[in-house]
């Protein structure tokens, strides 16, 4: 029987259940077939019908999964700042818990600690090799534990952004199924249990793909101790495999979210094709409506090699929701694009200071939160539902060649926070029709109350620009719309925060 023949027979013997089982539908449609062979294959036409499995070995029960409820009313960021502020109560004490059971020594014995700065100097070693030399791996203890001391806390403040603004951007259901894909030591079903106490009503099922056994070895440790007081959030033990081998593995159906962070970078010898090939089979598993976000480091490499892969992923099931805006409809033009998030920093732990001493802060102090990031659904959603309008007098950001010298009118988003140094303010922009950067400019002697709107708005946000003088910066290669007192700003559709 073929995939199609396949799918047509699920769809007849599921169209009058609630509830079956595997074995019973193979011995139906087609016997002697391999049960969990089976399973696998049907995975993708399973979410399509919103479908879960539970069980294992001889069989497996398939079942109806609830339909969609939204979340509610998200409080205004006015009203509550303190519900979009990331809690990480608990999390280093119990970090500092795992490294004592792991050493069998307090977890600021001088040995420990030594041991610790050194591997976290060798990952960052690695991490800024290029190319083929690049290796990051987790196969040592002390390899998780210089991950938890350094860049777990930022990774789990980053994820509770990044999953706030999925509720408030209405993609996250009040009953969710949730995939992390390379979980490591569990920061993002750390980071979704942090954000369900702030979630009136809200309850998740966490799926997690972890390869590393150090990693899970750690995840098993942190998780029940973390979760123990969140009712809302039943997590799985994790399935143990590599996502280069996700099609053969068993992972769930149905889903809500699929979470890719801090992941597809360490696909260091796969082309921006070969990555997007594992995103497009990734979001197989989603339910009709199901989101995926793809969560990267902010520096040039990962953020830009980022923006390549969602370009090659991207069709017509698949499709870009946030953070950029086509706003003259198509595709993105951009031949590179180095777009980042910013977040303020949390504060450094003590297991941090004890690393840093009074002399290296530099080297163990991690509290920066910038990540560069991709949204992506199956049903066409966007954040921004503005297009410009046909026959509208607003200009292309990639006909500025033809304007070189004169004032113009364009509308484009915000994709950077304030890059300027000193008394100028610069910000990436773009409607996704320029292959070559460009950014709005103004001298802080030319802000106005026409304009001066524009160093407020979160990033992601779309803004129409008025009387922008067109100029072209040769050393950069990239476009300048400058701004003078007489440039009026005016929001059109505003991102989260």
């Amino acid at each position: 029987m073929n995939g199609e023949e396949l799918l047509k027979a699920l769809e007849e013997y599921a169209g009058s259940r609630d509830q079956f089982s595997l074995r019973e539908f193979r011995d139906w449609c087609c016997p002697g077939h391999d049960i969990k062979t089976l399973l696998v294959q049907l995975l993708p036409a399973l979410s399509r019908k919103r479908l879960g499995w539970r069980g294992s070995g001889r069989d497996y029960h398939v079942f109806r999964v609830p339909p969609r409820k939204e979340i509610g009313t998200a409080p205004d960021n006015a009203t509550a700042p303190a519900l979009w502020r990331p809690d990480l109560t608990g999390l280093p004490e119990v970090i500092e818990e795992y490294i004592g059971h792991k050493t069998q020594k307090p977890w600021n014995d001088p040995v420990t600690l030594q041991r610790i700065r050194a591997a976290v100097m060798q990952q960052k070693g690695q991490y800024w090799k290029e190319g083929d030399s690049r290796r990051i791996g987790y196969r040592k203890g002390y390899a998780v534990i210089a991950y938890l001391a350094y860049h777990a806390l930022v990774s789990c403040a980053q994820f509770q952004h990044a999953f706030m603004m999925l509720v408030r951007d209405g993609l996250i259901p009040a009953q969710a199924r949730i995939l992390d894909v390379g979980t490591g030591p569990g920061v993002v079903p750390l980071a979704i249990a942090a954000c369900a106490r702030r979630l009136s009503g809200f309850s998740a099922e966490i799926f997690c793909l972890e390869r590393s056994d150090e990693f899970l070895e750690a995840y098993r440790f942190l998780l029940p101790r973390y979760l123990a007081t969140e009712p809302g959030i039943t997590w799985y033990p994790p399935v143990q495999g590599d996502l280069r081998h996700a099609e053969s593995l068993l992972l769930p159906s149905s889903l809500d979210l699929i979470v890719l962070q801090n992941v597809t970078n360490e696909l260091v010898q796969e082309s921006a094709i070969e990555r997007a090939g594992r995103i497009r089979m990734l979001a197989r598993l989603l339910v009709p409506g199901g989101c995926m976000v793809i969560i990267e480091p902010a520096e040039l490499r990962n953020a830009t090699a980022l923006r390549e892969m969602v370009k090659a992923a991207i069709g017509p099931d698949l499709q870009v929701h946030s953070p950029c805006t086509f706003l003259w409809g198509g595709s993105c033009g951009a031949d590179r694009c180095w777009s980042f998030v910013e977040k303020p920093p949390v504060s450094p732990t003590r297991l941090m200071r004890a690393l840093a001493g009074e002399h290296e802060g530099y080297r163990f102090l991690n509290t920066d939160i910038k990540f560069s990031y991709a949204v992506l659904v199956n049903d066409g959603r966007k954040r921004h539902q503005y297009t410009i309008p046909h026959g509208s007098h607003l200009i292309r950001l990639s006909a500025l060649k033809t304007r070189l010298g004169r004032h113009v009118q364009v509308a484009g988003s915000l994709m950077s926070a304030d890059l300027g140094e000193g008394k100028t303010h610069v910000f990436l922009f773009c409607d996704g029709t320029s292959r070559q950067p460009v950014y709005v400019v103004i001298p802080h002697f030319h802000l106005s109350a026409k304009n001066q709107i524009l160093l407020s708005l979160p990033y992601g946000s779309i803004v129409g620009i008025s009387d922008a003088l067109v100029r072209f910066n040769q050393k950069h290669g990239a476009w300048n719309l400058f701004l003078t007192r007489r440039s009026r700003v005016t929001p059109i559709s505003r991102a989260p925060e």
